[in-house]
């Protein structure tokens, strides 16, 4: 047997790791609402909303009165956030700037007065979660402190987040974060999103910083990172990873929240190669992969590999369609392949608990996981790296004298998220042995018939 699902032995929470970067437009957000999008990070809103919550957007004279309502401009804020309120989806707000790329920087230096910058903040928070300067009570419970200040761009000017020293950048989060907390203990506190904590330049930037906080003990509820990788196996070593630092420098019960992750491909000199001659059509070529069945695949296994390790919560980079590295939704607005894989996983939350699924030999590269009860089992398999067969399921626990109806998904080159087949009769009666091509999403809905 391949997979063999025992309902008996239920596991627990489904987690919410199929959270997205950024907001819906007028044609995704119906999207947004079926797939159930649990949570929206705000980062990167360019284009139509102007890095609308960005800090600087938001404040944007920082030498004014801080205390002073008429000084803040939340008018783009607002109706970003309340789009994405609409859909069902909370957030996780991220306090900075966004990326810049490109030849000009205008918000990557550090705020020349830490507190203050830290008190602007207090104020934004103030007003989506308790109403200060006209404002809302969304119960906003997470929030993340900057993005990305070890990008290590060896022209420290041209950096996309941050142009100051590590050392700089952990005064900085030690006196935002302490003040924040102070402020807001039922909130939880975040920081600091790393780009690549496996670069050992990277590594040795959140030790300096880690050894700052640890010295003014400073609170940090919850560690983002990210993580832009082909292989679900390599995600584990990110894991491994912030956890050994984690424990190292004090923070046991901090947990994890990856707050960037995509389909990417992983290989020396790939940067170099995007900025040789004909580099535009390597860029197309990845991100039109990620797009794509094998991004669908990848993305499946990649929320399943989460949901099985000590991340809490993951939001994919990104949902809008705003730039090359919006693979969901293509310019229009339409749904790209790789969004089949939050319909997947969507399903496997509509079960609520994970029960236990066992692999058996040979199925190397193919990630599956089940939900639900005896009344309701939803099944979800990525075949991303294995062999071309058919797998067989054993399920133990349904009700062997109910009727039951089995409805099948299936993702790959030919099909996307469509209808392959609906069956009905009693357990042993159901077929269980989907065919799978590599670079394919399955999904499986059991339910009784009452």
């Amino acid at each position: 047997m391949d997979f063999t699902i025992d309902l008996t032995r239920p596991l627990g929470e489904v987690k919410p790791v199929n959270g997205v970067c950024n907001g819906p437009s007028k044609f995704t957000a119906k999207y947004f609402k079926r797939a159930h999008i649990p949570f929206s990070r705000l980062h990167d809103m360019r284009t139509h909303f102007h890095g609308c919550c960005d800090i600087p957007m938001i404040f944007r004279d920082f030498d004014a009165d801080e205390n002073d309502p008429a000084n803040y401009d939340f008018t783009l804020s607002d109706y970003y956030i309340e789009k994405i309120k609409e859909c069902g989806t909370d957030i996780i707000y991220r306090l900075g700037s966004s990326m810049e790329q490109g030849d000009f920087r205008f918000y990557n230096r550090p705020p020349k007065d830490y507190a203050k910058w830290a008190r602007i903040c207090e104020h934004v928070i103030r007003h989506y979660n308790e109403g200060w300067a006209n404002g809302h009570h969304y119960d906003i419970k997470y929030f993340e402190i900057w993005n990305e200040p070890d990008g290590c761009n060896p022209n420290r000017e041209m950096d996309g987040q941050w142009t100051g020293t590590p050392e700089e950048f952990g005064e900085f989060l030690s006196v935002a974060a302490s003040h924040l907390k102070a402020a807001f203990p039922d909130r939880y506190i975040g920081a600091y999103p790393s780009c690549n904590i496996l670069s050992p330049e990277r590594e040795a930037f959140f030790r300096t910083v880690f050894s700052i906080l640890r010295e003014r003990g400073t609170p940090i509820d919850f560690c983002p990172w990210h993580c832009y990788v082909d292989d679900p196996n390599r995600t584990k070593k990110y894991i491994a990873k912030i956890r050994s630092l984690l424990d190292e420098y004090g923070y046991r019960d901090t947990v994890q929240i990856c707050t960037e992750w995509n389909y990417f491909w992983v290989r020396p000199g790939l940067w170099a190669e995007f900025e040789l001659e004909g580099g535009e059509y390597l860029f197309e070529e990845l991100f039109k992969t990620a797009s794509s069945h094998v991004g669908a695949a990848y993305s499946l296994a990649q929320m399943i590999t989460f949901q099985h390790s000590e991340v809490k919560m993951a939001t994919m980079h990104r949902a809008d369609a705003l730039s090359m590295y919006c693979t969901m939704f293509n310019i229009y607005g339409v749904p790209q392949k790789q969004f089949s894989a939050f319909y997947a996983y969507d399903a496997l939350r509509e079960g609520g608990t994970e029960v236990t699924l066992v692999k058996g030999e040979h199925t190397d590269g193919v990630y599956a996981m089940a939900s639900g009860d005896r009344n309701a089992l939803y099944i979800a398999v990525s075949q991303y790296r294995g062999a071309w067969r058919s797998y067989r399921f054993e399920i133990l626990g349904l009700d062997p004298d109910a009727e039951y109806i089995a409805e099948r998904y299936l993702t790959d080159d030919m099909r996307d998220f469509s209808p392959v087949g609906t069956q009905e009769g009693r357990p042993e009666a159901l077929s269980l042995r989907p065919y799978l091509k590599a670079n394919s999403v399955f999904v499986m809905k059991i339910r009784k018939k009452f």
